[in-house]
């Protein structure tokens, strides 16, 4: 799938969009030629950010230890694109991504 074609099916979802769909946007976005990453910077950087917009909101509140994986494989592809392809990414987003469950239970009963 072109980046133009993944921009497309992430707009149609909601801004938060859950976490099957997250999963599926971050799929789609990292079987993405680097080639066409730097080409199409500002839809690969839109992505980027609407995915993390709903990963932040809610999904990570979804994050089972089954799941985190895939979350975690996603960070350290961003952190390679970052480094290889020069992105500008932050590294903030990129840790965000790499949340375990046991993370996010932690956040959750210390802030009880």
């Amino acid at each position: 799938m072109k980046l133009n074609e993944i921009r497309d099916m992430a707009s149609a979802l909601p801004t938060i969009m859950g976490i099957s769909n997250e999963l599926q946007v971050i799929k789609e976005l990292m079987s993405v030629s680097p080639i066409e990453i730097v080409e199409q910077k500002k839809i690969f950087y839109s992505i980027v950010f609407d995915v993390h917009l709903s990963f932040t909101d809610t999904g990570f509140m979804e994050l089972t230890e089954e799941l985190e994986g895939e979350f975690i494989r996603f960070s350290c592809w961003l952190n390679k694109v970052k480094v290889d392809l020069g992105m500008k990414l932050s590294d903030n987003i990129i840790k965000d991504f790499s949340l375990t469950a046991g993370d996010v239970k932690r956040m959750l009963t210390q802030n009880m």
